[in-house]
C-alpha cells in the first residue's frame, strides 16, 4: 500500500510540472500579481532573485534587494503595472517578425536590477545580454516599461532568428523600428511621465507623453539635422556601436553606420525603409559588412550617409522642424 501511495504521489507530481518543470499551484504561491503566481525560486542563483513569476512569454526573477529597497507592495504593484502591458506587446513583436522568427518562441527571462547591482546600469534603462540570453531591467519600474519592448526585439532577432541580426546598425535599428513604428507598445502609452520616477525619464515627456509614431519619427529627424547643423558639436553622445564618442565642426558625418546616433540611425532605417521598403530592409538584417549593407542600396557607405543627410534635411526643412542653433 505505502509503495502505491508513493507511486501515485510522485505521477501526480510529474503531471503537474509545466514545460519548465515549475509549474506553480495555489499552494506553490508565495503570492498573486493580478492573474500571476510568484513562486519560490529553486534554480539558479536563488539567493540574489528568492522569487520567480512565470507568464506565457516570460519568466521574471524578481530581486530580493530590488523589493526590500523599494518595499514589497510599491515593488508588486509595479510588476502588476507592467505586465498589464507586457504580454500583448510581446505578442506584438512577434508577429510583426513573423516569418523572420521561430514559430515557437521560448519565455525571455527577465531579471530585475533596480538596486544597480550591474555596472550597466548606470547608462541603460535595460539591456539584453545576449550571452546570457535574458534581459535585466535597471532603475525602475518606469524605465522597465520605456525599455522592455526594445529589449525584447533584440531577443527575438538575436536569439530566435535563423538569420539572426549581426551589425550594430541592424541591431539597434530593427529594435527601434518594430517596438516603436509597428507595435503599439502599450507600455510606452500607458507611462505618466509627470510622475516619472527617473529624471531623464521627465525630460523626455515632449516627446513621449501621447506617444505616436508621427511625433517619434519627427523628432528623430529633428534631432538628425541639429547633429548635422552643429548643434551637438563637441558634446558625447551615446551611438549605436553601444559607446560614447562627439562630432566636431568640420566633420559632422561619421566615417561608419555604427556611429550614428539613436535619432540618426532612425531616421536612415526611415530612409532606407521610404526608398526600397521594409522588405529590403528587415530580409538583409543579417549583414555584417557595412560596405556590403550600403552597397545593397547602390551607394558607398559615405556616398549612403551623404544621401540620407541630405533627404533629412529636406524633410525637417518641408515639416518645419529645424531646431535653433546655439548663439555665438
Amino acid at each position: 500500500m505505502k509503495q502505491f501511495v508513493s507511486l501515485l504521489l510522485a505521477a501526480l507530481l510529474f503531471l503537474s510540472l509545466g514545460a519548465c518543470g515549475q509549474k506553480a499551484t495555489d499552494d506553490d504561491a508565495v503570492r498573486l500579481v493580478g492573474q500571476y503566481k510568484v513562486v519560490l525560486n529553486d534554480n539558479e542563483r536563488k539567493d540574489t532573485y528568492p522569487y520567480v513569476l512565470r507568464t506565457e512569454n516570460s519568466a521574471w526573477y524578481l530581486a530580493a534587494a530590488d523589493i526590500e529597497s523599494m518595499g514589497e507592495e510599491a515593488f508588486y504593484k509595479g510588476l502588476e503595472d507592467i505586465l498589464s502591458c507586457a504580454e500583448a506587446d510581446m505578442a506584438d513583436a512577434r508577429m510583426a517578425l513573423t516569418g523572420r522568427i521561430w514559430e515557437d518562441v521560448p519565455p525571455v527571462e527577465i531579471r530585475t536590477d533596480f538596486c544597480g547591482k550591474a555596472e550597466i546600469s548606470q547608462d541603460a534603462g535595460a539591456y539584453y545580454n545576449g550571452l546570457a540570453n535574458m534581459i535585466k531591467l535597471f532603475h525602475s519600474w518606469d524605465t522597465a516599461k520605456f525599455a522592455l519592448l526594445h529589449e525584447y526585439v533584440h531577443y527575438l532577432t538575436i536569439h530566435c532568428a535563423e538569420k539572426k541580426t549581426r551589425h550594430y546598425f541592424y541591431i539597434e535599428t530593427v529594435a527601434e523600428y518594430v517596438s516603436k513604428f509597428i507595435c503599439e507598445n502599450r507600455m510606452i502609452r500607458s507611462m505618466d511621465f509627470s510622475h516619472a520616477d527617473q529624471p531623464q525619464l521627465k525630460a523626455l515627456a515632449e516627446i513621449w507623453s501621447d506617444f505616436d509614431q508621427v511625433k517619434y519619427r519627427n523628432a528623430c529627424l529633428s534631432e538628425s539635422d541639429a547633429f548635422a547643423r552643429g548643434l551637438y558639436d563637441e558634446r558625447p553622445y551615446s551611438c549605436v556601436g553601444q559607446y560614447m564618442t562627439v562630432r566636431k565642426a568640420d566633420k559632422r558625418l561619421p566615417d561608419h553606420l555604427y556611429e550614428l546616433s539613436y535619432a540618426e540611425a532612425d531616421s536612415m532605417a526611415l530612409y532606407l525603409i521610404g526608398r526600397d521598403g521594409e522588405e529590403k530592409y528587415l530580409d538583409n538584417w543579417d549583414v555584417v559588412d557595412e560596405d556590403k549593407l550600403a552597397g545593397l542600396y547602390g551607394f558607398t557607405v559615405e556616398e549612403l550617409l551623404v544621401a540620407w543627410s541630405a533627404w533629412n534635411a529636406e524633410q525637417c526643412e518641408k515639416l518645419g522642424l529645424r531646431m535653433e542653433l546655439p548663439q555665438g
